[in-house]
């Protein structure tokens, strides 16, 4: 049974991570906003192509340098989780959420393990072999390394992943 202490606290903590997520919407002026594929440092894997990705995050297997790669989400609700949907899949939410059911329904895999908080997201990325996830650019902590996508970097004209 919910009391009103618990609501009151799911409430605040609510209201405390739209907070935190609104702050990392602010991009000075002069840099574009994109998102970056993440892995350890250690990693081989330098480069994926959009198609790897996509098929990685709607529950595929990918292999790549050898090793069967992990995808890492973010909660659903999540800005970054929203755009990378948006621009990897092709997919809104409510789609995501669509296909997500009807695999299960079909018995097939399921969705990749969301992790949040941005930094508990890169700390398994980095510790985790073959992970593979996705943060703002302005987010990369230096356990891990930037993924080029289709050969493009996120300064390249053409990055697939910019908002």
């Amino acid at each position: 049974m919910l009391t009103r202490r618990t609501l009151l606290s799911a409430w605040a903590a609510a209201l405390a991570a739209s907070a935190i997520g609104a702050t990392s919407e602010v991009v000075s002026a002069g840099e574009r906003a994109r998102l970056v594929v993440i892995v350890a440092k250690t990693s081989p894997i330098n480069e994926l192509s959009l198609a790897q990705l996509r098929r990685m995050y709607m529950g595929e297997p990918v292999d790549s340098e050898g090793q069967r790669l992990i995808p890492i989400n973010h909660g659903p609700s999540v800005n970054e989780r929203l755009a990378f949907d948006r621009l990897v899949l092709g997919m809104s939410k409510e789609e995501v959420s669509r296909y997500w059911i009807d695999r299960r329904i079909r018995g097939q895999s399921g969705a990749p393990k969301a992790i949040d908080p941005e930094d508990v997201h890169q700390r398994v990325v980095a510790k985790l072999t073959g992970a593979v996830g996705y943060v703002r650019s302005t987010e990369v902590r230096s356990e891990a390394k930037i993924v080029r996508i289709d050969g493009k970097g996120p300064n390249d004209r053409g990055y697939p992943l910019e908002l």
